[in-house]
C-alpha cells in the first residue's frame, strides 16, 4: 500500500510541476537570446563575417541555451493541451488548433538560431560577407513562422477560455490581443519578444495552480499504513 501510496505521489507532483516547464523554457530564452545577440554584431556584413569567425563559443552557448528553451516549451505544450482537452471535449478542435500552433512556434523556434550556429561552427572560412548577411536573414524567416504560429496557439487558446472558462476570462481576452499583435508584422516582433514569453509565465503559474488545487481536492483524509 506504501508503494503505492508513493507512487501516486510522485504522479502527483510531476503533474503539479510539469506545467513550470513554460518559466524554464523563458528563463533559458532570455539567457540564451542575451549571449547570441552580444556576440553577433549585425551592423554591417563585414562584422557580421567577423563575428562567425571570432565569437564561435558565445554564438554556440546562446544558441545552444535557445534550443534547450524550447525544447522546454515542448513539455509544457504537453500540460497546455492536457488542460485544453480535459475542458473542452468532444471533437478537440480548439485544442488541436493551440496544440498544432504551439508546435509549429516550437519548430520554428529550434530553427531561429541554427544557420548562424552553423555559420559559427565552420568558423565563416568558407563565407563571403554577402553568404553571412543572407545567412543572418535567413533567421528572420524562422522568426516570422514562429510569430504566426505562436498567434495560432494564442488565438485558439483564448477562444477555447471564452468557450469552456478553461481559464480566467482577462486571460482570454489577453491572449486574443497578442494573438492580433502577432499577425501584424510592424509590431509582432516586439509581441514575439515580450508579450509571448509572459503570456508562458502566466499560463504556467495557472496551469501549476490548477493541478495542485485538484490534486489537493482529490487526496485522500487518511492513510492506510
Amino acid at each position: 500500500m506504501s508503494t503505492v501510496a508513493g507512487t501516486r505521489a510522485r504522479g502527483a507532483s510531476w503533474e503539479r510541476y510539469a506545467p513550470l516547464t513554460g518559466v524554464l523554457a523563458v528563463v533559458l530564452w532570455v539567457i540564451g537570446i542575451l549571449v547570441f545577440q552580444t556576440s553577433v554584431d549585425s551592423k554591417n556584413p563585414a562584422t557580421l563575417l567577423d563575428s562567425y569567425r571570432n565569437d564561435e563559443g558565445s554564438i554556440l552557448l546562446g544558441g545552444f541555451l535557445w534550443l534547450l528553451g524550447t525544447f522546454a516549451f515542448f513539455w509544457f505544450l504537453g500540460s497546455l493541451r492536457a488542460r485544453l482537452a480535459a475542458a473542452e471535449g468532444g471533437v478537440l478542435r480548439l485544442t488541436s488548433l493551440a496544440f498544432g500552433g504551439g508546435v509549429a512556434a516550437a519548430i520554428f523556434g529550434f530553427g531561429l538560431p541554427a544557420p548562424e550556429m552553423a555559420a559559427a561552427i565552420a568558423d565563416g572560412a568558407d563565407l563571403s560577407e554577402p553568404a553571412a548577411e543572407a545567412i543572418h536573414v535567413i533567421s528572420d524567416v524562422f522568426f516570422i513562422g514562429a510569430e504566426m504560429s505562436a498567434a495560432v496557439l494564442l488565438a485558439a487558446t483564448g477562444l477555447h477560455a471564452l468557450r469552456t472558462l478553461s481559464f480566467p476570462r482577462w486571460l482570454a481576452w489577453v491572449s486574443l490581443v497578442v494573438a492580433l499583435a502577432l499577425i501584424v508584422l510592424p509590431i509582432g516582433w516586439a509581441a514575439l519578444l515580450f508579450a509571448f514569453p509572459l503570456w508562458v509565465l502566466v499560463m504556467s503559474w495557472l496551469l501549476s495552480s490548477a493541478t495542485a488545487d485538484t490534486t489537493e481536492a482529490s487526496a485522500p483524509l487518511t492513510t492506510t499504513p
